[in-house]
C-alpha cells in the first residue's frame, strides 16, 4: 500500500494536462434530476464548459512509470505506458484525472447514488476509482474515498457510491462518500500494479445516478444508452434510397449483383425497400468506394446468415483477407459480431466484439460506422459500440487500410427469408474530401485501365480466426450493477 508522505512528495511532478474534453456538468443539489453527465468526452457544443481531463503518473522511485500522451478521441480517452518496480517502488500510478465543468467549480452531487462509468481494457486488469473532493490536503494524500473494479472488455457500470471508502492506511484522516459528494471536484481512474506488459485501457462517458432515477432501479438489459447523433460536419456523398415501384430491379449502374443460380434477384417492394433474396448479394460500384467517410444502413436482418460490410477493392485478385474488410455486421444465426479483417489481425478482442440487438417495433436497425485518418467506429441503433485506433492497427493492416478503397456488400445467406434494406447513405467530411478524391482518382483511372471484371461474390461464410481456448470471449458491451467485497488489504473490490 502506498504511504500519504510518498504520495505528497511526488503529486508536484504528476500532472500533465492535455487538450481532452468532458461535457458539461450542471448544477446538481437536494433537487436534482435522474442523472448528472460528468463527462462523456464528444465534442461539446460552442460555448459549453468543459471540464479539463489530465494525465496522472505517479510512482514512488523516479524511472517505475512511464506514460504515453493521452489519446482522445470522440467518445473516450485512452492511457497507455508501463508501471514497474525497476528502480524499487513500493507503488506507482498511471490514470486519468476528469475534472469538473462550470469552470472547474466543484458540484454537489449529494443527491446521487450511483456513479455510471464506461471502462475498457483488452485484457484483465484491476483499476481504481477515486472521487475527489476540494481539499488540498486530501488530493495530495490520497485518502479520498476509493474501489477497485476489475474490468475486461468494454464495459458500462452502474456502482453504488455508498461502496466507495478512504484506503485503510488514511486510518481516521480520510474523507467518507458522505463527506465528498457535497462538493465533487474530480473522478480519477488509475491502473496501479506493476507488470511487464504496456498498461493500457479507456475511460468513456461518466454519470452520476439520483436514487429516484428509474435507470438505478431498473434492471440492466434496459437501461437506455446515451443515443448519438450525426455531426453536422458529415454531408451527403452518395445514397440509394430504393424508392421505385414494386418489383423494379435494384440499380445496376450503382450495384453489381449476384445470385445462386436459377435463384431470384434482389429488386425492391415499393414501399422504399430493397429486397435481398436468400443467396444473393449486392455490391456497390466504384461511384460509391470509400477512403474514409460514414456510412449509415436501415436493414432489417434475415434469421439466418447475413453480411454488411466494407471490402477492400485491390486491382488484382487478392484473398479476402489480403484486400481488408471493414464488417458491419456479421450474421451467423443468433450469433453476432463485427470488426476487422486485415493481415497481422487475429482474434484480438481489441478488433472484434460480439454484439446485441434490442427489441424493434419493425424488426429495423440502424448501423453506422465512421472512418477517419485517426479512428474506426461503429454504432447500433445510434449507440457507440465499439472504436478502434488507427494507431493500434498492425503494420500490414493499416496500409491494407490506406491502400485501397472500400466497398459496400451486403450479403443474404442461404435460408427463406430475404434481408429488407430501407437505404444507404454515404457521408463525407470537407476536411476529408480532398484525400478521399485523390486516392480515388488515382485508383479509378488504373481501375479503368486495367478493367478489371466483376468479382465473384464470396459466400457469407468466411474462415474466421481461431479463439485461444485458454481465453474466454470478450462478453459484449453491457451495463450492470456490482457486487462488491473487502479484499485482503481492506479495500473494496467490485465485480
Amino acid at each position: 500500500m502506498r504511504c500519504a508522505a510518498c504520495y505528497l512528495a511526488a503529486l508536484a511532478a504528476a500532472w500533465l494536462s492535455v487538450s481532452a474534453w468532458g461535457a458539461d456538468v450542471p448544477s446538481a443539489g437536494p433537487s436534482a434530476g435522474p442523472s448528472v453527465v460528468w463527462a462523456d468526452f464528444r465534442t461539446a457544443p460552442a460555448g459549453r464548459a468543459r471540464p479539463p481531463v489530465s494525465l496522472l503518473q505517479i510512482s514512488e522511485k523516479p524511472g517505475d512509470v512511464a506514460a504515453d500522451p493521452l489519446g482522445t478521441y470522440d467518445g473516450g480517452v485512452r492511457v497507455s505506458g508501463r508501471l514497474s518496480r525497476a528502480q524499487g517502488s513500493a507503488w506507482s500510478t498511471l490514470g486519468v484525472d476528469v475534472g469538473a465543468g462550470r469552470g472547474g467549480a466543484a458540484v454537489d452531487l449529494s443527491a446521487f447514488r450511483n456513479l455510471r462509468i464506461r471502462l475498457v481494457s483488452p485484457t484483465e486488469q484491476v483499476l481504481r476509482i477515486r472521487i475527489k473532493g476540494t481539499d488540498t490536503k486530501l488530493q495530495n494524500t490520497g485518502c479520498y474515498p476509493v474501489l477497485l473494479q476489475r474490468v475486461r472488455g468494454t464495459m458500462d457500470i452502474d456502482i453504488p457510491l455508498a461502496v466507495f471508502e478512504p484506503e485503510p492506511y488514511c486510518a481516521g484522516n480520510g474523507a467518507s462518500i458522505a463527506q465528498t459528494l457535497p462538493a465533487v471536484a474530480s473522478v480519477e481512474v488509475t491502473a496501479n500494479e506493476p507488470s511487464d506488459e504496456p498498461v493500457r485501457f479507456e475511460v468513456g462517458r461518466i454519470e452520476f445516478l439520483n436514487a429516484g432515477s428509474d435507470m438505478v432501479a431498473a434492471a440492466p438489459a434496459a437501461v437506455a444508452l446515451p443515443r448519438e447523433t450525426r455531426d453536422a460536419a458529415w454531408r451527403l456523398a452518395w445514397a440509394d434510397e430504393f424508392d421505385a415501384a414494386a418489383t423494379v430491379r435494384v440499380d445496376e449502374k450503382r450495384w453489381r449483383v449476384h445470385k445462386a443460380p436459377g435463384g431470384a434477384g434482389p429488386q425492391l417492394d415499393g414501399n422504399g425497400r430493397l429486397l435481398l433474396p436468400p443467396s444473393s448479394s449486392l455490391r456497390v460500384r466504384p461511384a460509391g468506394a470509400m477512403v474514409y467517410g460514414r456510412i449509415e444502413l436501415r436493414v432489417k436482418l434475415p434469421a439466418g446468415a447475413a453480411r454488411l460490410s466494407l471490402q477492400g477493392a485491390p486491382l488484382t485478385s487478392l484473398d479476402w483477407l489480403e484486400a481488408g474488410e471493414i464488417a458491419l455486421l456479421e450474421k451467423d444465426g443468433t450469433d453476432l459480431n463485427l470488426g476487422l479483417y486485415a493481415p497481422g489481425i487475429g482474434d484480438e478482442p481489441a478488433f472484434h466484439a460480439p454484439v446485441e440487438l434490442a427489441p424493434s417495433s419493425d424488426g429495423f436497425h440502424r448501423f453506422s460506422l465512421e472512418w477517419d485518418p485517426v479512428k474506426i467506429r461503429w454504432a447500433i441503433d445510434d449507440v457507440a459500440v465499439k472504436a478502434v485506433l488507427r494507431a493500434d492497427l498492425p503494420t500490414g493492416a493499416r496500409e491494407v487500410f490506406e491502400q485501397w478503397p472500400f466497398l459496400l456488400n451486403l450479403e443474404a445467406g442461404a435460408g427463406t427469408e430475404p434481408m429488407l434494406v430501407d437505404h444507404v447513405r454515404i457521408y463525407q467530411k470537407d476536411e476529408l474530401a480532398a484525400l478521399s478524391r485523390e486516392r480515388l482518382a488515382t485508383w479509378k483511372t488504373a481501375y479503368d485501365s486495367v478493367n478489371v471484371a466483376a468479382p465473384v461474390a464470396r459466400p457469407v461464410a468466411r474462415p474466421t480466426p481461431p479463439r485461444k481456448a485458454a481465453e474466454p470471449a470478450v462478453p459484449a458491451t453491457r451495463t450492470r450493477v456490482v457486487t462488491c467485497e473487502r479484499n485482503k488489504f481492506g479495500l473494496m473490490m467490485c465485480y
